[in-house]
């Protein structure tokens, strides 16, 4: 006898598959809040006609969303409340403006990016560290402004006994407000290592005088921005 769960119908092994495989797709979208067609055939594999056909399945059962806030942008995808829910993600509907759309797509490009250095990790987005660290009453792989606030990475990498924290780091911070993060990045010791992928010119040498003056060259390391 066939079950009904959401908009997929399962009980045979065909439809359980394509269950699983959707509830991949709309879980990879939910994780990173917001993502490109190329992000979902990168991480899942996919072929550029398997991975619009999969991705038009999950808007049309309302799983996911399409969208474009500007126009020389590519189309962007978002799960839906529903989606989330489906996925299992207990996740909020991101939030997503123009200024933080090159934002979260080089920040799935990162974890694209670290993925395939640090096979078999866990790689938490903001998004669920921030859901972690709340389940877990303490900070996971985020900085100690102080005893009361945190500043929390773009992404983390678990693996084994080692947190990485990455920023991804577009745009400039003035000093007042870098040094605080740099030098809390340096007490933060159940952080194994810190990484900034920095976009080049004031961003990047901002961060390398923040790093200098906080004398953590070895703590922390600066790399190039990955395209989004």
């Amino acid at each position: 006898m066939e079950t009904t769960i959401g908009p997929i119908r399962v009980g045979s092994q065909p439809h359980a598959r394509r269950q699983s495989r959707d509830q991949e797709l709309v879980g990879f979208v939910g994780r990173h809040g917001v993502v490109t067609i190329e992000h979902v055939m990168s991480a899942l594999g996919l072929g550029r006609a398997t991975a619009y056909r999969r991705a038009a399945g999950c808007i049309e059962a309302r799983l996911l969303e399409r969208f474009e806030l500007l126009y020389f942008e590519p189309s962007l995808l978002r799960a839906t409340r529903a989606g989330l829910r489906y996925a299992g993600l207990g996740l909020p509907t991101a939030v997503v403006s123009p200024a933080s759309v090159d934002h979260r797509l080089r920040c799935a490009s990162t974890a694209q990016l670290l993925a395939s250095e640090f096979r078999g990790a866990t790689i938490l987005t903001e998004r669920e560290l921030l859901a972690a660290e709340r389940a877990e009453g303490r900070p996971v792989a985020s900085a100690r402004l102080t005893a009361r606030r945190l500043h929390r990475p773009d992404l983390a990498v678990l693996s084994g006994d080692r947190t990485v924290a990455v920023e991804v780091e577009l745009s400039p911070k003035g000093p007042r407000r870098l040094g605080p993060i740099i030098r809390a990045w340096q007490r933060a010791d159940w952080v194994s290592e810190v990484r900034y992928y920095c976009a080049p010119g004031p961003t990047r040498r901002g961060v390398e005088r923040a790093v200098e003056k906080a004398d953590a060259p070895e703590r922390i390391r600066i790399l190039d921005a990955v395209s989004p």
